[in-house]
């Protein structure tokens, strides 16, 4: 039976705020909350180098409806300094539950009420958040500046529902990428929680800031259930510039980019480790038992962007994807398929069918002159005894 709080949940939660530079959304950010009233604690974690910002957020009347406390760390210039920024920032957190947000997004104040009610009322789940709205500033100051207000807004839902919910820990986390279920990066979190992640995170230092994103998921996930709900819960500006994952993605380029990165290997490395320790003492499972589940559903998570990412190559037609998909289809079917047969038997026979036919790489072959002919004398060879002296055979045979 869910539980009941006598705590109103506006008490219950902090949103913790982490910052670098890009002043003017912070203020966008505090200005919406303090124009809504924002019901719920928020912590301000600044890892920036713009004065302005301590100027003005240092003095609590600047945003008279805001319960915030500020605080000032020494500049993010790495990642490391950054994963110890949210390290001790959240030792900080006095509330039972925390939620990670970003300057150029916003909260439904309604939606991170019910995801707080939720996980007060059901312990069981680690994790709480809803749907998510993706938007565009349009204005027609198409600068840094005019992308923070403007007189058209586009808007954009994704209506997802599925949640990771089950027995065990790989199930859950084999269940998350089976379809479209939302990520759980800004949900409704226990503190004790996502501060063992992070120091888990602080450990690793990865050097790629979009697997610490995904080691956070896996994380998340093997810890226990996780609920979307129906509701509006968060709203991400699209085309605001400067972020993190912007800068990331700028320097070291798309998914396929970024694994052709000389610390890749050390950092999946780690990744994989780190996921799978936790996999295995939540299971109680073996560690490669579990390394295995984490290494599938790895696969599955990053395939789809992966794909999109490879797609832009230019070695890579249109045709491709679908002659990949329908050779693996007749190669998959059972040996004595007739359908399996008969495809096997127009690729190997048909000269013009080429041998990469099969990657999409050359749909059309030419003639290669005499080959034929000149490669009868190995057939004929191949089709014959063996060597008298049965060596051959005996090569074949031996253990």
């Amino acid at each position: 039976m869910p539980l009941v709080s006598s705590v109103p949940p506006e008490k219950q939660l902090t949103v913790l705020l982490p910052l670098k530079d890009r002043a003017p959304f912070t203020f966008r950010w505090m200005a919406y909350a303090d124009r809504v009233k924002f019901p719920f604690k928020v912590f301000i974690a600044d890892g920036g180098c713009d004065q302005r910002v301590p100027k003005l957020l240092s003095d609590p009347a600047s945003f008279p409806n805001v319960d915030y406390e500020y605080v000032r760390y020494p500049y993010d210039e790495t990642y490391t300094q950054f994963y110890s920024k949210v390290d001790d920032a959240l030792s900080r957190v006095q509330t039972p539950f925390v939620a990670m947000a970003d300057n150029d997004d916003f909260f439904s104040v309604e939606g991170l009420g019910e995801a707080t009610r939720f996980v007060v009322a059901h312990p069981e789940y680690v994790s709480c958040g809803g749907q998510r709205a993706s938007f565009w500033v349009i204005a027609r100051d198409t600068s840094g500046a005019g992308l923070l207000y403007g007189d058209n807004i586009e808007c954009k839902y994704d209506y997802c529902v599925r949640s990771a919910i089950a027995e065990t820990a790989k199930e859950r986390i084999l269940r998350q990428w089976e379809g479209a279920i939302e990520l759980t990066y800004y949900n409704v979190k226990r503190t004790d929680e996502l501060r063992r992640q992070f120091q888990v995170v602080k450990d690793v230092d990865l050097k790629d800031l979009y697997l610490v994103e995904v080691l956070l998921e896996f994380l998340t996930v093997i810890a226990g259930n996780t609920k979307q709900l129906e509701g509006l819960y968060y709203a991400c500006q699209v085309n605001s510039p400067g972020g993190s994952a912007f800068s990331h993605q700028e320097k070291f380029g798309d998914w396929f980019g970024r694994m052709l990165v000389p610390t890749w290997s050390e950092d999946f490395g780690k990744f994989v480790d780190a996921t799978s320790k936790a996999l295995a003492s939540a299971d109680r499972m073996s560690f490669p038992e579990a390394q295995e589940c984490i290494v599938k559903a790895y696969r599955m998570y990053v395939a789809p962007d992966l794909l999109s990412n490879i797609l832009e190559e230019p070695s890579i037609t249109v045709w491709m994807p679908s002659i990949r998909r329908l050779v693996q289809h007749l190669v998959g079917l059972p040996a004595d398929s007739a359908i399996r047969r008969i495809g096997q038997r127009l690729y190997r026979r048909l000269p013009w069918i080429p041998y990469g036919f099969g990657g999409g790489r050359k749909l059309v072959s030419g003639r290669v002159g005499k080959a034929p002919q000149e490669f009868e004398p190995i057939a004929r060879f191949l089709a014959g005894p063996p060597s008298p002296a049965g060596w051959v055979r005996d090569a074949a045979h031996a253990p």
